[in-house]
């Protein structure tokens, strides 16, 4: 039987938190924010408050999605203990990813007032609200970009926001000259004959599902929107996390972990070959574990209904079919040439290697179709295409169909994902909050010129053609 891998607990006693600081740092690298806030709770009794225990303490909040309290910590380190540039920063960006712009930009511009070259919080303000070509803060931002000095994590963020500000003045030539010398300052390397042997296997070894779900219908359902990053992932978790009987945990690693947990502790080396070692009682033992791991980033207790929004997770979808039966899936179709714009013009840096350049970018864009059309035809009705296009364009009958697809009820909430509580994680943090529109659509016409190689690589325009015939006939529902 299948071992499950239990949070474990550290102790250590101490006179200053500095002794205890090491042992909470592993429950949160751990992902075990609930016992790393007990245990903190208790350190706080006895001890002084720190910087760095209330850093912890925030940290433990934020990610068990108690953003309030994490924010009124960090705001109080930031004010009251010594005017901290790094506490203003983290207030910052925790204030952008629950959409509060205003508090935002207040927290970035007193770290600018100690930090004047902070290119994180000068991106970030840049993202608020874009600067002027000609501005003073434009101009450190291209001597950042420029210097040796910094960083290239700092210079590959200062030269994608020199992009931002041309793309906004329209100027398409230095918007992309600008975004090509992040992806160039970017660290990883993308494996496409890797991607292309996982899917290959998928294909071969996959079985075709039966359609029939559990009986048990106690518990919580989980529902995993995939796609490409950029593809309108956010939107659909934006808009699922407005009903009152769907919670989300945003993007998670927790399905990845327990397929690689699994494929460790029996010694397996391949992409697939977990599938025929995996037994009933294993694969219930691992959806276990993914349910556990997924409680470990809430306060209160699971949902019926949990969204996970891992856009690359649809490279394993037969794996989480495997060991959460009753799961559905989303997977999100936009315009390839506007995901590819947009997967260029955003900064991963380390994340997400195969957005370096249009070439790779492609690669990954028709490995990904590939693997979303085999789980079209064996998942069966757990599985829904969903067009991105129809669902801006027409949102009422296309979210009534979403929400049939996970058997919940119609709530005019689900209307409105710009209301939706909590924080965004990902890089759409400032796009959900606005109201559902169609001002995506159609970006990389801008861009033609630039990203001519995008579309060589993804086959000419005859197979843009195929996919937009294709993805219409999956806009009616």
């Amino acid at each position: 039987m299948l071992m499950v891998v239990q949070a474990q607990h550290y102790g250590v006693s101490g006179t200053t938190y500095t002794d205890h600081r090491p042992f909470i740092s592993r429950y949160l690298r751990d992902g075990a924010y609930k016992p790393a806030l007990a245990r903190l709770l208790d350190i706080s009794r006895t001890l002084p408050p720190s910087p760095e225990m209330m850093d912890d303490m925030a940290t433990c909040y934020w990610n068990l999605g108690d953003h309030q309290t994490a924010i009124k910590l960090t705001e109080f380190m930031a004010k009251d203990i010594g005017n901290n540039p790094l506490a203003w920063g983290k207030l910052g960006a925790m204030a952008i990813s629950v959409g509060d712009q205003a508090q935002a930009e207040v927290a970035f511009e007193n770290t600018l007032k100690s930090s004047p070259n902070e290119v994180k919080a000068l991106a970030n303000l840049n993202r608020i609200k874009t600067f002027a070509r000609n501005s003073h803060r434009t101009t450190v931002l291209r001597k950042i970009a420029k210097s040796q000095k910094f960083t290239t994590a700092d210079r590959a963020t200062a030269f994608n926001a020199l992009g931002r500000i041309e793309d906004e003045a329209e100027n398409t030539k230095a918007a992309f000259f600008n975004w090509k010398k992040a992806k160039a300052l970017s660290p990883g390397t993308y494996n496409a004959k890797a991607v292309d042997a996982h899917v290959e296997e998928q294909c071969k070894t996959c079985p075709v599902f039966e359609s029939t779900y559990d009986s048990d219908t106690s518990g919580t359902r989980v529902v995993f929107v995939v796609g490409m990053p950029r593809s309108g992932t956010t939107l659909v978790e934006g808009i699922l996390s407005r009903h009152p009987d769907v919670g989300t945990i945003g993007e998670t690693t927790a399905l990845q972990e327990c397929l690689d947990q699994y494929r460790s502790h029996i010694g397996l080396l391949g992409t697939w070959d977990w599938y025929k070692a995996l037994s009933e009682e294993d694969a219930k033992a691992l959806g276990q574990r993914y349910l556990e791991r997924c409680s470990n980033l809430v306060v209160s207790n699971l949902p019926s209904v949990l969204v996970d929004k891992t856009p690359l997770n649809i490279f394993e979808l037969g794996f989480a079919k495997r060991v959460l039966p009753n799961a559905r899936f989303v997977f999100m179709s936009r315009h390839p040439l506007d995901v590819g714009l947009s997967n260029f013009s955003t900064n991963f840096y380390a994340a997400h290697p195969f957005s370096k350049s249009l070439e790779t970018i492609a690669h990954m864009t028709r490995a990904v179709l590939r693997s979303a059309e085999d789980y079209q035809g064996k998942l069966g009705h757990a599985f829904r295409w969903q067009s991105y296009e129809a669902l801006v364009s027409s949102p009422e009958p296309q979210i009534r169909a979403l929400l049939d697809h996970l058997d919940l009820e119609w709530s005019p909430t689900c209307l409105e994902p710009e209301k939706r509580e909590g924080l965004v994680r990902t890089a759409s943090v400032t796009q959900v909050r606005a109201k559902i529109n169609t001002g995506a659509i159609a970006k990389w016409e801008r861009f033609n010129n630039e990203i001519s190689p995008l579309m060589d690589a993804l086959g000419g325009w005859e197979w843009i053609e195929k996919w937009t015939a294709k993805d219409k006939t999956f806009a009616v529902y």
